[in-house]
Formats: C-alpha cells, sequence, structure tokens
C-alpha cells in the first residue's frame, strides 16, 4: 500500500477558488445567454475611443472561447499552489499588480500594431492577464525534472503547462499580444517596477474583514489522509521522481562546490537534462558523498509553516529531511509533487 497525499483542491486558496470558479460559470452561462455577451468582449476600440473602462474588468471575467476555458482553468487550478506558497492576502496584491500592468500593456501594444496598419481584432477575453504572470515564478522556482524523451527532446514535470500556454497562445496574433504582455507584467511585478509591491498592498484589516464576511463560502476544508492501492510499478514510478528531485537539488550543489563540468557533454536540451553534462561517475560519486539525512530534525516551526501551506505533516517532514532542513529546497519539493 501506497498512502497518497497530497494537497488538491482549493485548501489554502481561496482566491484562485473565487477568480476560477466565477469565471468558469460566467464562462458557461454567456455561451448560453448570447444577448449579453457583447458586454464581455475585449474591444479596445471602445474602450479607449468611447472610453469603456468598465470593459477591462468584465473582459477579464469571462473565456468567449471554449477551448481558452478549458486550457485556462486547468493553469490555474495548477497555479494555486503560488497562493499557498505567498499566502492569499499576497497573492490577491499580485493578481492586482497583473492586472494593472496587463491592461497597460495589451492597450499600448494594441495602439503600436495599429500604427503598423495591422488589422486587430478584439482581444481574447477571459483572466489570461492572471495566467500568463504565474509563468514567469513557475519558471524560475519550480525545479525541473527530467521525466522521459519525445523524439529526443527531455521532457519534464512542467513540460504539459508550457505546452497549454503555448496553444493558447499561438490561436491568432492578439492571443499573442496577450501572452506577451502577461509574461512582461509577471517579470514587471517580480523586479517590483515603480516599488508597484508597495503601491496596492492589501491592508490587514481589509484583509480580515473581507474573509470575516465571504469566508465560510470560499474556505475549502482540509484534504482527508487517503490510503489508496497502487500497483508496485506505479508506487516505484512515483519513488523514483522523487529522488530525481533530490538530484536535481544535489547536483545544484555540484555545481557550487565540485569541480568545472563540460556544459557541452550530454547538454541540458530544451527542457533540462538530470546531469547538465557532468561525467556519470563523477556525477554519482558526488551524489553519494552528499545523499546522507540531515544532521537535526527538522524544527516545529519549520513543520508548522509548510503545514500552514496546506501539505500534510508526514510529508513536510520527508521534504525537509531530503532538503536537509532548507525551507525554500522542501518547498519546492512538495509544489512538484502537489
Amino acid at each position: 500500500m501506497w498512502q497518497l497525499n497530497s494537497a488538491s483542491g482549493f485548501y489554502k486558496a481561496p482566491v484562485c477558488k473565487c477568480i476560477l470558479g466565477a469565471s468558469f460559470i460566467s464562462s458557461v452561462l454567456i455561451n448560453f445567454q448570447h444577448q449579453y455577451r457583447d458586454l464581455f468582449v475585449y474591444n479596445h476600440s471602445l474602450i479607449v475611443g468611447k472610453h469603456q473602462l468598465w470593459r477591462l474588468v468584465t473582459a477579464r471575467v469571462v473565456f468567449l472561447d471554449v477551448k481558452d476555458l478549458l486550457i485556462g482553468s486547468i493553469l490555474f487550478y495548477n497555479f494555486r499552489t503560488f497562493e499557498r506558497r505567498y499566502g492569499s492576502r499576497k497573492f490577491m496584491t499580485q493578481m492586482i499588480g497583473f492586472f494593472l500592468f496587463g491592461s497597460v500593456l495589451e492597450l499600448c501594444a494594441v495602439h503600436v500594431c495599429k500604427l503598423l496598419q495591422f488589422n486587430m481584432e478584439p482581444l481574447p477575453s477571459g483572466p489570461l492577464c492572471f495566467i500568463y504572470p504565474l509563468f514567469v515564478p513557475y519558471f524560475l522556482d519550480i525545479p525541473r525534472i527530467e521525466l522521459g524523451n519525445v523524439f529526443g527532446i527531455p521532457m519534464t514535470g512542467k513540460s504539459f503547462q508550457y505546452f497549454l500556454g503555448l496553444q493558447v497562445a499561438s490561436g491568432s496574433l492578439e492571443t499573442i499580444l496577450v501572452a506577451f504582455c502577461g509574461i512582461i507584467s509577471g517579470i514587471l511585478w517580480r523586479k517590483n517596477f515603480l516599488k508597484i509591491q508597495q503601491l496596492i498592498g492589501i491592508p490587514n484589516v481589509v484583509a480580515r474583514f473581507v474573509y470575516s464576511i465571504f469566508g465560510r463560502f470560499i474556505e475549502s476544508s482540509e484534504p482527508k489522509d487517503t490510503v489508496l492501492p497502487m500497483g508496485a510499478t506505479l508506487e516505484l514510478q512515483r519513488q523514483e521522481r522523487m529522488d530525481q528531485i533530490e538530484q536535481q537539488v544535489l547536483l545544484q550543489s555540484l555545481r557550487e562546490q565540485g569541480p568545472p563540468y563540460n556544459p557541452n557533454q550530454n547538454g541540458p536540451g530544451l527542457f533540462g537534462a538530470l546531469n547538465d553534462g557532468i561525467p556519470l561517475a563523477e556525477f554519482n560519486e558526488g551524489l553519494r558523498q552528499r545523499n546522507a539525512p540531515a544532521a537535526d530534525p527538522p524544527s516545529d516551526e519549520q513543520i508548522q509553516q509548510l503545514v500552514d501551506m496546506g501539505f500534510t505533516e508526514e510529508r513536510v517532514r520527508r521534504a525537509l529531511l531530503m532538503s536537509q532542513n532548507d525551507l525554500n529546497t522542501a518547498t519546492n519539493f512538495l509544489l512538484q509533487d502537489s
């Protein structure tokens, strides 16, 4: 038997639950009530020419394209791990920052395209301005673990999300603009451009007031620990995946402490390889030297901090032991295994 514990659902992620729930329900309803469809079109000409600024809000709520609805919902659900990592108040502040940066960048990009005499249609509707900026921390903060190869291209546990994002962005010039502006928004937020993170912070009193009113409706219960029978092959695959995560972190230690390596030998490939060109004997020797449990048990404060993010205590203890009690590395273990 394999105890399969995962922070599934929207536990510790009420903001994602509200945004995704409102977007999904309203998108389904609008696709049956076509008389209201025009209110949710992201028409930049009406926004700028007739000052219908309210369209910047309504166009973020509803997916008018069914394909965007399905793929966008999957991506946003996967990115809920960032709300658990940052906390709901900080995550909501991020969403506001993404909205402000994205709106300005998109309107400027459309204006430039019109000056270049491109024939511009309305931009795609839906909360894409919240989804594409999250690819920035997803790329930079979540470790890449190679799972296999397709036509010689290394594939990682993150590749599926990248393919979904490319699927939406490749639809038209307008979707490319929205995706590009979203990624730029994520970079600007990460760099704290114009001190935006301090300018739009949500006060604690406001957060507590909102939670006191809507908390019981948006809060999700803690997931129960479920014991599921798993075949021996699946159990070994899961254990191997966790071992690969550990090796990825140990490899970073090798890079910082070990001898120089040749990046052209068995290089990282499109999505990153495991040994990044270090000779196999040297790589395995480094792993044997550093693959030892933590000298001290994890502290109660570290355990509680990760448990508050929605992970079970058993998984938290295991992740801390694997990461030598490094909190950031343990968090990456848990996020990758969610």
